[in-house]
């Protein structure tokens, strides 16, 4: 069983911008859905490769959760996403411009691992705030 505490250090490991200290909250069976990129990324190869993308595209990559929920296995989070847009992401070409975008998160644990997550946050948003829109 997790609690809101060990989500909210989740948050924080990405906000470090440390690729390993994400991870160590997954393993192979786990997923990671982010529904505004349309893409799934299965065991921790693949989520990496996620990480290591989300990085690429804005070094200074930070998220700030605003509420945490946990019920038994389930949780849910609300957090803000933010940082500076300096290389390519799928679909958005660096422009350089600071971002600042809400996003949500289901999250199913297993344990203490997640098993599988899911982020949703708007491309319109993120567009707009980078000036692509």
């Amino acid at each position: 069983m997790t609690t809101p505490q060990r989500l909210r250090d989740y948050y924080a490991a990405w906000s470090r911008q440390d690729v390993d200290a994400v991870l160590q909250f997954f393993d192979n069976q786990s997923s990671f859905e982010d529904l505004a990129f349309a893409a799934k990324f299965d065991g921790l190869d693949q989520i990496r490769s996620f990480i290591e993308l989300t990085y690429a595209g804005a070094p200074d990559f930070e998220v700030h959760p605003t509420e945490v929920m946990v019920d038994g296995d389930k949780a849910a989070a609300s957090w803000l996403m933010s940082g500076t847009h300096r290389g390519d992401l799928p679909g958005f070409p660096a422009t350089g411009k600071r971002f600042e975008v809400r996003a949500a998160s289901i999250i199913q644990m297993s344990g203490p691992t997640i098993h599988r997550i899911v982020d949703y946050w708007n491309p319109v948003e993120f567009q707009r705030s980078v000036g692509l829109a």
